[in-house]
C-alpha cells in the first residue's frame, strides 16, 4: 500500500473533524435549537442489496422469501460529531414473488414497498480499522440506527392461475416500521454491510374488487416474526471528489 493511499483515510478524518469544529463555532447560540445539527449536512449514499445478495423478507405465516431488486438509500448526517441525526429517502423497487397459500394453493402477485415519509435514525461517526471500524476494515464508519416506515402494498395476485381482485389500493392500514442496526463503511473500498432485523406486518385494508378481502389478507400475511436482510453497499460518501455525493 502506497503512502499516498494511506494517507488518504487520515486526512478524509481530519477535514471531517475540522468541518466540524469550524461548524460548531459558526452556530449562532445555544439558544437556537438545531443550529450545529443545521451546519453540518454531510450526504451519504447506498445501494440496499444486489443481484449476488439481494434484499429478501421472509413473511413467516406463508413460509415464504420475497425477494427485492436492488434499491438506493440517500441519505445525509446531520452533524460529525457525538451521536447525531441521520436522515434520507429509501427507494425499493416493486417485485413479483411465489408465494403458497393454505399451505398448499400457489398464488402469485406483486409486492411494493411503499415510504411513510424518509428514514429517520442516528449515528455516530467511529474511526480507527483496527478499533472502532474494525467490522468494515474502514478507516471511517458510522454506527446507525435508524427506522424505515413502509406500507405494503399488494396487486396482480393469482391463486391457482386465478386473479384474485384486490383493487388499487390494497396496502397495509399503517406503515410497518422496520428498524435496522448496522456498523456502515464511510470510506472506499468498502465490503457490504449485512443487516437483518425483525418486524411485524400490519393488517391490510382497502383490497376490494368484487369483494372486500382485507380481513384475508390480513389472516395470510400479517403479524410478527417477519425478517429482512439485506447488504448495504456504500456508493457515494461526502459531497464532492470523485465517490461524491453531491449536495444533500
Amino acid at each position: 500500500m502506497s503512502v499516498l493511499t494511506r494517507a488518504v483515510p487520515l486526512l478524509l478524518v481530519l477535514v471531517l473533524a475540522a468541518f466540524s469544529l469550524g461548524a460548531a463555532e459558526a452556530a449562532p447560540s445555544e439558544s437556537a435549537p438545531g443550529a450545529q445539527a443545521a451546519a453540518v449536512n454531510f450526504p451519504v449514499g447506498f445501494y440496499v442489496g444486489d443481484e449476488q445478495q439481494p434484499t429478501t423478507s421472509h413473511v413467516a405465516k406463508l413460509g415464504s422469501d420475497i425477494t427485492f431488486p436492488q434499491g438506493r438509500f440517500d441519505g445525509a448526517l446531520l452533524g460529525l460529531s457525538g451521536r447525531v441525526p441521520l436522515t434520507g429517502k429509501l427507494t425499493i423497487p416493486v417485485t413479483s414473488s411465489y408465494f403458497v397459500t393454505f399451505r398448499f394453493m400457489p398464488a402469485t402477485g406483486t409486492v411494493e414497498l411503499v415510504p411513510a415519509g424518509d428514514v429517520t435514525g442516528s449515528t455516530q461517526v467511529l474511526t480507527g480499522k483496527d478499533t472502532n471500524c474494525k467490522q468494515t476494515q474502514t478507516n471511517l464508519c458510522a454506527d446507525a440506527d435508524v427506522t424505515a416506515k413502509v406500507f405494503v402494498k399488494l396487486s396482480n395476485l393469482e391463486v391457482e392461475g386465478k386473479t384474485l381482485d384486490v383493487g388499487p389500493d390494497c396496502r397495509t392500514a399503517q406503515p410497518a416500521e422496520v428498524n435496522l442496526k448496522s456498523l456502515l463503511p464511510l470510506a472506499f473500498p468498502a465490503q457490504p454491510a449485512k443487516t437483518q432485523t425483525t418486524f411485524t406486518t400490519p393488517p391490510f385494508a382497502g383490497c376490494r374488487g368484487h369483494e372486500d378481502l382485507s380481513r384475508l389478507l390480513t389472516g395470510l400475511v400479517s403479524g410478527p416474526g417477519n425478517t429482512l436482510v439485506t447488504h448495504l453497499v456504500l456508493r457515494c460518501v461526502g459531497s464532492t471528489g470523485p465517490n461524491g455525493c453531491g449536495a444533500a
